[in-house]
């Protein structure tokens, strides 16, 4: 890819109405935060400020641990999901360009696995930035842009597509332990494509196009050296035949996959030319930056971002090189490839940190606009379950 989502992985770092052609125009208005609710109020305002929306009047959701395991629990053990939820994001719902994603501190969701997966749940057109003031998993992010999205838009994603599209964040997740994230992702999303826009809902033929897919990255690289199980095969194919079973338009998704196809396919191969010769430097990858096309209007929220209020060791990511324009290049001493060698650890977990905040009861569901002059208590408003049923 381009240099900084290089300089990112060779440093170890690494969820949306169906829109109508008649969809109108989101003003500033319908932007949508999340914070997970397990933090401080120092870390929310540091996570607003990344954000570039501290002092500005937001809605604002508050994503609880019980909002992760309702999301999450059918595809992740309850012990998995954890107790804890950290993760934020800012939504921002748009017309046209497909899903932008930009990704602060999540070492186990990439911005392109958002991405991907956001297209299952049948997000069409949305800029997203999601972030935790320090590492964490970036599951509470996930549940929470999906919730964001739905308030932002006013539109209900449809339940069993967002079922495919958590089933399909943890079969990625899962395969990423065998052959990497930009691996797992690239696998996915290819998959998607075929079945998508072959319009293949015949189990044979999808798990045809499975095997086919996983074989063919395989090939494109040999350097990983490792293969998938029986059970990573089982879990492709079940995602695959769920999803060859909605009746997706492909044109919807295009911008999307596509995009997410070139990142995963550019990351793989200049990885393997720096293996390869690390001592040739980053002319091609400058090059490569330079013929680039912009894809981002300036007032994206993906351009708004304070990249220095989370601090100096960020784990950035994004899906678009101009997101990454002002982060800090990393330097030759972290220049090592990274070996993606965690397990999945499905969970915001990090309460040994003891970085928590105030404690929320399990299930709660709270909403404010924040200002600079605020300091929000945050109120149970009303449950997850009686919003959804509100719209």
């Amino acid at each position: 890819m381009k240099k900084h989502l290089i300089g990112r992985i060779l440093a170890g770092s690494l969820v949306l109405a169906l829109a109508a052609p008649t969809m109108p125009v989101f003003a500033d208005s319908q932007k949508v935060v999340t914070l997970g609710a397990d933090l401080s109020e120092e870390q929310r305002v540091a996570v607003l400020k990344y954000f570039g929306v501290y002092g500005q009047n937001i809605e604002t959701l508050y994503i609880t641990n019980q909002n992760e395991r309702d999301h999450l629990s059918s595809y992740v053990p309850i012990e998995q999901i954890g107790s804890k939820t950290f993760s934020c994001a800012l939504v921002c719902p748009t017309t046209s360009g497909g899903i932008h994603v930009k990704t602060a501190n999540l070492s186990w969701v990439t911005s392109n696995m958002i991405a991907s997966t956001l297209s299952t749940s049948g997000v069409v057109n949305c800029d997203v930035l999601a972030a935790s003031p320090f590492e964490v998993s970036g599951t509470g992010a996930l549940t929470g842009i999906m919730m964001a999205y739905e308030t932002a838009s006013g539109t209900q994603l449809e339940e069993e597509k967002k079922e495919i599209a958590t089933q399909e964040l943890v079969t990625t997740g899962t395969i990423a332990n065998t052959v990497g994230q930009s691996q797992a992702t690239q696998i996915v999303n290819e998959i998607k494509i075929q079945i998508i826009q072959g319009q293949v809902v015949d189990q044979g033929e999808v798990d045809n196009i499975v095997y086919s897919v996983v074989e063919d990255v395989a090939e494109e690289n040999p350097e990983s050296g490792t293969a998938l199980s029986d059970e990573d095969y089982a879990m492709l194919s079940d995602l695959a035949n769920q999803i060859a079973q909605q009746q997706y338009d492909y044109a919807e998704m295009e911008e999307t996959l596509e995009r997410v196809e070139e990142n995963v396919e550019s990351i793989n191969q200049t990885v393997t030319e720096i293996q390869d010769d690390m001592q040739q430097g980053n002319e091609e990858i400058a090059e490569m930056e330079q013929a680039a096309p912009d894809t981002l209007p300036e007032d994206s929220i993906l351009m708004q971002t304070d990249d220095t209020a989370l601090g100096t060791e960020v784990i950035i990511d994004a899906t678009n090189e101009e997101a990454l324009a002002s982060v800090p290049e990393a330097g030759e001493e972290d220049m090592e490839p990274a070996g993606f060698d965690f397990d999945i650890t499905a969970e915001d977990d990090y309460a040994e940190n003891d970085l928590a905040g105030e404690d929320f009861a399990e299930g709660d569901y709270a909403e404010d606009d924040y200002s600079e002059e605020q300091n929000p208590e945050v109120p149970a408003e009303e449950t997850w379950d009686e919003l959804q049923q509100s719209g």
